[in-house]
């Protein structure tokens, strides 16, 4: 959903080694070392396993593999490849997951709370912000935020429920109406009958994911009993984006 940064020219092997490790993110770990031995036979190798491949990800790992082929030598991109998911291996499993809470205090140890474990989440961005709920409110210490990420070249990316595509939501009005925000929705011809775009879920910069119960309004983020996990590292941040911008680049979602 992002757009090509300007800047200086990327050295190929640099941009080589940056797509191997973002490949690896992406993929299941067994997909990437199939990906690297088939880059070690060269094109007749990627056409036979994106030939049998099942999964859309996968195909198009073989595509972009393809296209690196035409300027990279086999093994040295194979070598990327086996070598990124090992560090990605590795990464995982420094993965750490929190709980975070709104709601009464119990004198049990947890994280922060929801509002505060969102505005830190926001403020700490550097490239991108996604942002998926249900009942959705411009709450002013969220706007004041995103708008602060918004100034500084963050991609903030919402998608909300709407009384249009769901009679069942009674709320109406954009909410944050002052940001200049990419905006999508699930329109009702793509939705079965009576189903709700009901997931809340926040992802920064592919790194870090919360996903829970509260949705973006003041309630849920100081008065409810909401609870959330927060996740850092790992492919779920990562894997919950790609899901969204599958759905999104599929027409299933659609800009606002």
């Amino acid at each position: 959903m992002s757009g090509p940064n300007s800047g200086p020219a990327v050295d190929p092997h640099d941009a080589a080694a940056d797509w191997a490790c973002r490949t690896a993110e992406r993929l299941p770990a067994g997909d990437v070392h199939r990906l690297a031995e088939a880059a070690a036979a060269g094109a007749p190798g990627v056409r036979q396993l994106r030939a049998s491949a099942g999964s859309v990800i996968l195909r198009d790992a073989c595509d972009q593999l393809l296209h690196r082929l035409g300027h990279t030598e086999p093994a040295y991109l194979a070598g990327l490849l086996t070598g990124a998911v090992r560090a990605v291996e590795r990464a995982r499993r420094h993965q750490s997951v929190s709980v975070v809470w709104t709601g009464p205090e119990s004198g049990v140890s947890s994280s922060r709370l929801t509002a505060a474990t969102v505005i830190e989440l926001i403020n700490a961005a550097q490239s991108e912000i996604l942002l998926v709920s249900y009942a959705t409110h411009t709450e002013p210490s969220i706007n004041t935020a995103l708008a602060a990420a918004l100034a500084r070249g963050v991609l903030v990316t919402l998608l909300a429920e709407r009384h249009q595509d769901n009679p069942s939501y009674t709320a109406s009005g954009m909410p944050f109406p002052g940001l200049s925000a990419f905006r999508l929705h699930w329109p009702a011809s793509a939705r079965p009958p009576g189903a709700s775009l009901h997931a809340k879920v926040i992802v920064v910069d592919d790194k870090v994911a919360l996903a829970g119960s509260a949705n973006l309004t003041s309630r849920a983020m100081e008065s409810n009993l909401e609870c959330g996990i927060l996740i850092r590292g790992g492919p779920q941040p990562r894997a919950i984006r790609d899901h969204i911008t599958s759905l999104y680049a599929a027409g299933l979602l659609l800009r606002l």
